[in-house]
């Protein structure tokens, strides 16, 4: 399966922001952004067909793309600069200077574009090569870098990397959108709710959260470090990677299944009928992947963020730029996962956790600097089932003006314990999984995924 293809570097250049950009030139990290730090970033892919073969690459959407970006940074100005640690500061800010841009690489690439773009088994290396590093050194760290790449006369991507500490998978998505929407039209301004909104003082940290978190990442290997270098997890070499889809007809079936199911055991309640999707498909790869591990002893622990921006009182404006998560963490019994009414298990444990979040979303915070620092050094410590990225960002919405991508991955998430989420181009789908196994294990896992559908 592997496809040893080579990529030919073209032109590798800084896109800087018009000298009208209005956003502020320096910004400083709030402790949502500072649990970040230096966590690996975020990796998506965007894979684009050809509109037709008249279009060229080099002379028209590479300079679309460039000179879009550019227009996209006079809202978006802090993207254009670097983190770093001031040595009078408490804690690191974004700093934006005269001269400062965004990355973007342009080459081509002789892979197989559908192979890459499709849902089937392909080797999560041969994606390695489609997005950009981020230039990160112990004193300054990019915070985004876009790479464009060319298939011989089928399509090209869109790699974008972007640093986890600086914004999150709502804002990154919002700039990707807002970028692609002035591709189609320059003068396009994203409307007074969709501009991104700078403002820190949204966020209350009346504790004081913010340097606690700093200092918990100066003193890991300290005392007081500032490096600003991430840390990656230890690759697995042949790890494969694949897409299953969750469509409508799956989830009603499963949700139809688990009411007949309460109904039948008489446990019943006026909140059974609320089962969001989410928890349906959650709770469906839990179970999933209890039946891969098999009888293990113990618990399997399911982790996953959730946007703070509506959980917080006051509430935080949904435009707000920056990092805004709260993490979830549901423990599941194994022996109960495997039994029959594993997924009504998991299903009632992923609501509770859901709804902790909306009644507590703060609760434990002291914690969570020191928990995420140690565990960004150490990412063997998760050993639990998360996620990445959501549908609700409806990132196949983001059309450059060549049409909608034909696929989006986020390769960030490289590790059989994560799930990426995505919504899909296909209306019968309500969502697309990013799944990363060994071969073996990818092979019963599809299986056990197909065949619990088929079994109810």
């Amino acid at each position: 399966m592997a496809n040893f293809s080579s990529l030919k570097l073209i032109d590798v250049c800084k896109i800087p922001p018009p000298p009208t950009a209005a956003a502020p030139s320096s910004l400083p990290l709030t402790f949502f952004d500072l649990l970040w730090l230096r966590f690996l970033p975020t990796q998506r892919l965007f894979f684009y067909e050809f509109p037709s073969n008249e279009i060229s690459f080099h002379d028209v959407i590479v300079p679309k793309l460039k000179s879009s970006l550019s227009l996209a940074l006079r809202h978006y100005l802090p993207l254009a600069g670097n983190l770093v640690w001031p040595s009078q500061s408490d804690t690191p800010i974004i700093e934006f200077v005269e001269g400062d841009g965004i990355s973007m690489t342009v080459a081509e690439s002789d892979s197989d574009f559908y192979h890459l773009s499709g849902n089937g088994l392909r080797e999560v290396s041969e994606f390695h090569p489609l997005v950009p590093q981020l230039s990160v050194s112990h004193d300054r760290a990019a915070v985004i870098a876009i790479q464009v790449t060319k298939f011989q006369n089928k399509g090209f991507s869109i790699g974008i990397t972007h640093h986890h500490g600086i914004l999150d998978g709502r804002s990154s998505t919002s700039f990707i959108k807002s970028w692609a929407q002035i591709c189609i039209e320059e003068s396009f301004v994203p409307i007074s709710k969709q501009m991104p909104l700078y403002d820190r003082s949204v966020i209350n940290d009346p504790k004081d959260l913010a340097k606690l978190y700093a200092k918990a990442w100066q003193e890991v290997e300290g005392p007081n470090n500032k490096s600003l270098n991430l840390k990656f997890p230890q690759t697995k070499h042949g790890l494969i990677r694949s897409t299953l889809e969750f469509t409508h007809q799956n989830i009603q079936n499963l949700k139809e299944w688990i009411l007949n199911k309460k109904i039948e055991n008489e446990i019943f309640d006026s909140s059974s009928s609320h089962i969001s999707s989410f928890a349906i498909a959650t709770a469906y790869l839990c179970v999933c992947t209890a039946k891969l591990e098999g009888l293990k002893e113990g618990e399997l622990w399911f982790v996953f963020a959730a946007d703070a921006r509506i959980r917080l009182k006051p509430q935080v404006p949904l435009n707000y730029f920056g990092n805004c998560l709260v993490a979830g963490f549901v423990r599941l019994e194994r022996f109960g996962l495997l039994s029959e009414n594993g997924i009504i298990l998991a299903c009632d444990q992923i609501l509770k956790g859901i709804r902790n979040l909306d009644d507590q979303a703060l609760n434990g915070c002291e914690n969570w600097g020191s928990i995420m620092s140690q565990l960004t050094f150490d990412y063997s410590k998760a050993q639990g089932v998360s996620l990445a990225g959501s549908p609700r960002f409806g990132v196949y919405n983001a059309d450059f003006g060549f049409g909608k991508p034909k696929k989006v991955e986020i390769l960030s998430a490289e590790s059989p314990y994560f799930f990426s989420l995505t919504d899909s181009r296909n209306s019968d789908v309500v969502m697309e999984i990013g799944v990363v196994k060994e071969r073996d294990e990818m092979d019963a896992f599809v299986a056990i995924f197909n065949q619990g559908f088929e079994s109810i």
